[in-house]
């Protein structure tokens, strides 16, 4: 028979008092497995488990109604939970290093510049704990993407995005800050064949809900032969090795305060042609909402222009522009017409700070508020400030011509083998991987820009150029492919 332990010896054993644990029962945190007779409260090893998993959330810095809803709902078993806070920690243990980092900086400051330092110290303690919260796991992010889903854009942010990155077969593309990979998951039918993608994000709690979104998608990422591996890394203190035709940065910059060090890192791990491809949002995103808020209740904290004012569409540019010189800003032109109140209210309940714990109270007040908006317009209108910057490393002349001549070797092997075999590329493992790299070149729209630049009269006349014939290459693919 498993043992019982009255309040007073669950206290000395776990160095608790019992009007602490007695509080926590009140709260529905710690209830007792049992009472006697008389009316004593019991508990067993279990309750050991459940203490020690509240206090460690409340060095987290979660609230009670936050661990109430968080204990009382899980599922997970000794092992999982123990695991589960593990994560929690070395998420922590990242924060306190980047705050002893600002602390340092403060210390080590020269004359006149202590006090910049020391505000820059005030605001990662602030806005990054902050931030940290938010994006522990994705509740918050998915109640904030439904908003979305009432776009007036022609296309879904996600097919707007992949358009925009200018994806090619066999691709290696890096992302920073990947959050779930809600993007990836959506676009993953219109991906280019035989990617690698590297996703990455301060939050192993990010990290393991991409990896579930992703499973979803196994079949089509298999057919595809696009592989996708994950890691934990901090954009504040990059250190990754390998080079990438893409580098994505998905609203996520102004959350970096090392934007500068980021940059030439990114430049460094660019592959020549490759390009980082940054989304962020202007000055007046989401203003009709915010402003809503505000005038619900003043009390409501509506943190996203301090959060989101280190790196916007305004004053990106200017930042890029110390590593990147051939920089694009493409605007995504799209706004929000939402005629139903819900994702409304989910939208704000997942700001960052006190709204959530505002508004839960006064719900069916801020769904009548919305729904007279709704009833009056036809809709809630909510203008959206939303863009890329696309960074470009240019090739040089003598890369362009490198890759021309390879290609150019590539298709006369190629045309020759088929001329005394139509079926030979499909006998010959390394004719066949060349037949691919040749078809990705002609499909993937490396092909015309090599076209053009040759139109332009930008290569040397002496240049063997067969393969930027478009009737020799359709030629050759209808032979090989019928």
């Amino acid at each position: 028979m498993e043992k019982k332990y009255t309040i007073g010896e669950f206290g000395r054993i776990s160095g608790i008092s019992p009007k602490t644990i007695r509080f926590y029962d009140e709260k529905g945190l710690l209830k007792p497995v049992g009472y006697s007779e008389a009316g004593y409260r019991y508990y067993d090893e279990s309750s050991f488990v459940v203490l020690q998993r509240i206090l460690l959330l409340r060095y987290l810095g979660m609230s009670l109604e936050q661990i109430k809803e968080t204990v009382c709902n899980s599922t997970l078993s000794l092992e999982e939970s123990l695991q589960e806070q593990k994560k929690l920690l070395n998420e922590k243990k990242r924060h306190l290093d980047r705050v002893i980092d600002a602390v340092d900086k403060v210390q080590t400051a020269e004359k006149g510049q202590t006090w910049e330092n020391l505000v820059e110290a005030i605001r990662i303690l602030e806005v990054s704990d902050m931030i940290i919260k938010q994006y522990r796991s994705d509740d918050n992010l998915n109640r904030r993407i439904s908003l979305h889903n009432f776009s007036t854009g022609k296309l879904p942010w996600a097919d707007w995005v992949l358009e925009n990155l200018e994806l090619s077969e066999g691709m290696d593309i890096l992302c920073l800050g990947c959050g779930n990979a809600a993007n990836l998951v959506a676009m993953a039918e219109k991906l280019p064949r035989n990617l690698t993608f590297l996703l990455t994000d301060y939050s192993e709690g990010m990290l393991e809900k991409a990896k579930e979104g992703l499973a979803t998608k196994r079949a089509v990422l298999e057919e595809k032969n696009i592989k996708i591996s994950y890691q934990v890394a901090d954009a504040n203190c990059l250190s990754l090795i390998g080079s990438y035709d893409r580098i994505t940065a998905n609203h996520m910059l102004y959350h970096v305060e090392e934007r500068q060090d980021l940059f030439r890192k990114v430049r460094k791990l660019l592959k020549q042609g490759g390009m980082f491809c940054a989304t962020t949002i202007g000055d007046t995103h989401m203003q009709e909402l915010h402003e809503f808020v505000e005038r619900f209740d003043a009390k409501i904290e509506v943190p996203f222009h301090r959060v989101s004012c280190g790196f916007r569409l305004e004053n990106g540019r200017e930042q890029l522009q110390t590593v990147f010189s051939d920089i694009e800003c493409v605007i995504c032109d799209s706004d929000l017409s939402v005629d139903a109140a819900e994702p409304v209210y989910e939208y704000v309940y997942s700001y960052p700070g006190n709204a959530g714990e505002v508004i839960k109270d006064r719900k069916e007040e801020f769904l009548s508020k919305v729904e007279e908006i709704i009833e009056r317009d036809g809709a809630f209108y909510i203008h959206k400030s939303t863009g890329m910057f696309r960074c470009r490393v240019n090739e040089s002349r003598e890369d362009i011509i490198a890759r021309i001549t390879r290609m150019e070797q590539y298709f006369d092997e190629i045309r020759e083998a088929t001329e005394k075999d139509t079926k030979a590329v499909h006998k010959d493992d390394a004719l066949q991987k060349k037949w691919q790299e040749l078809l990705a070149y002609y499909e993937g729209g490396q092909w015309l820009k090599d076209f053009e630049c040759d139109e332009r009269g930008e290569l040397p006349r002496e240049l063997k150029r067969g393969v930027l014939s478009e009737d020799g290459v359709y030629n050759l693919i209808s032979e090989i492919e019928g």
